[in-house]
């Protein structure tokens, strides 16, 4: 047997033992869902399965031991109908998904790695379109993930629920259901009556509305009016609920946040941006007492610049697809992951801040011997290991485990 065979072998017989000792939590109407599974070995779905009591889902878990369970975020007259139209939509809930993966972090550039499968080339960081030294679009990506990765994705997380979704959308805090997905982020899953029947065109406004798509400061407050002989600058209160809001406190910072190396090309803004930075305090001191025009020479352009580059800053950074589709499959909570091993864990909002995902998601005690290729710095629980290559080392069996199911290690 192979160290490949072996190693994915090893990795399901823990993952049944895991389920046949602990319960899994079944979603809310498990009897109208659609469930779908992955396996070790393979990276095709199985799906249009459906479970009518908590039993027999975990008699599945426990004989089947798949890499990855899935549950539809719909309901349906009949989940396991083969084909979707067949299913009986009907309602769906509102589910949002932050990844890491769609962040702009550095810790990338550190731990991702790309290597072109035409020429050998390989670099660091997010992998490019084509290799740039032979042009092949061929090309191997290892991602990883630290604690850097999940912090981040979890202060988009609290600022989807702090920011938008309690105070813009009036979501009680007893309906937002956050779940660490077991890899590179977290689910929120909101549960209100009151989003079961959205379509997908009314799920897309509101990611619209999240990310600040096609946003004119103009309908929020920010104009240029005449008074007299004069020109001014008028705009939002930092004290306004929703966007405007949004838009004066984060025009306020990005003026704090930006430097000379970020000026645009643009001649007519770099001056009006230039007077702003060189009274950098007086401006933001300004614009949270209400005054838009502290400066004068700066005029509507520069302002909607600022507002352009604050929606990119401060918008919810969602993955769009998951919450636009209304048959979409998400991780089942309770259950393993089969990149990481760790436990897809259900958590209440009041708990996110004190979360550790390197430690109060690992489910596996004890030690044992694997081969590591290849693997950067980690932490599980309370130690770091790393980094490795081509090295035998004895291992906590949940660091153990991490690394063979990112496919970084194997057992001889």
């Amino acid at each position: 047997m192979s160290g490949k065979a072996k190693t994915e072998f090893y990795l399901k017989s823990l993952f049944r033992r895991y389920y046949r000792e602990n319960p899994v939590t079944p979603p809310p109407s498990m009897e109208k869902r659609e469930f779908g599974f992955m396996f070790f070995g393979t990276k095709a779905m199985a799906r249009h399965l459906s479970f009518l009591a908590v039993e027999e889902l975990q008699g599945f878990l426990s004989s089947e031991a798949p890499s990855g369970a899935f549950y539809s975020a719909a309901y349906y007259l009949d989940p396991s109908a083969p084909r979707m139209d067949e299913k009986g939509w009907i309602g769906c809930d509102l589910i949002f998904d932050i990844d890491a993966d769609h962040l702009d972090l550095p810790c990338k550039n550190v731990h991702d790695k790309w290597a072109c499968k035409s020429c050998g080339e390989s670099g660091f960081g997010v992998k490019p379109e084509r290799c740039p030294k032979c042009g092949s679009q061929d090309l191997n990506e290892k991602a990883w993930l630290c604690e850097g990765c999940l912090d981040a994705a979890k202060t988009e997380l609290v600022n989807l629920i702090e920011e938008y979704l309690i105070p813009d959308f009036g979501i009680g805090e007893g309906e937002l259901k956050p779940v660490f997905s077991g890899h590179r982020g977290y689910h929120l899953h909101v549960t209100s009556n009151a989003v079961l029947d959205l379509d997908q065109t009314a799920r897309r406004e509101i990611i619209d509305y999240i990310r600040g798509t096609g946003l004119q400061p103009r309908y929020h407050g920010l104009s240029e009016v005449r008074e007299g002989r004069s020109r001014i600058i008028k705009g939002p209160s930092v004290e306004a609920g929703g966007w405007r809001g949004r838009l004066a406190r984060g025009i306020a910072e990005t003026i704090l946040l930006m430097g000379e190396e970020d000026l645009p090309e643009n001649r007519k803004l770099r001056s009006g941006l230039k007077s702003l930075l060189r009274n950098k305090g007086k401006v933001t001191a300004s614009l949270r007492k209400g005054f838009w025009d502290p400066v004068k020479g700066v005029d509507i352009s520069t302002w909607e610049y600022l507002a352009e580059l604050t929606v990119k800053r401060v918008g919810g950074k969602i993955d769009e697809p998951v919450t636009a589709d209304v048959r979409r499959l998400i991780r089942l909570p309770t259950s393993l992951h089969g990149k990481t091993g760790f436990r897809v864990t259900p958590l209440k909002v009041k708990d996110l801040n004190r979360f550790d995902p390197f430690k109060d998601a690992l489910v596996f005690k004890g030690e044992i011997r694997v081969q590591v290729e290849d693997a950067p710095q980690f932490r599980i629980g309370e130690e770091t290991f790393g980094p490795y290559k081509n090295e035998a080392v004895e291992l906590p069996l949940s660091a153990a485990v991490f690394l063979m199911c990112k496919g970084a290690a194997y057992l001889k």
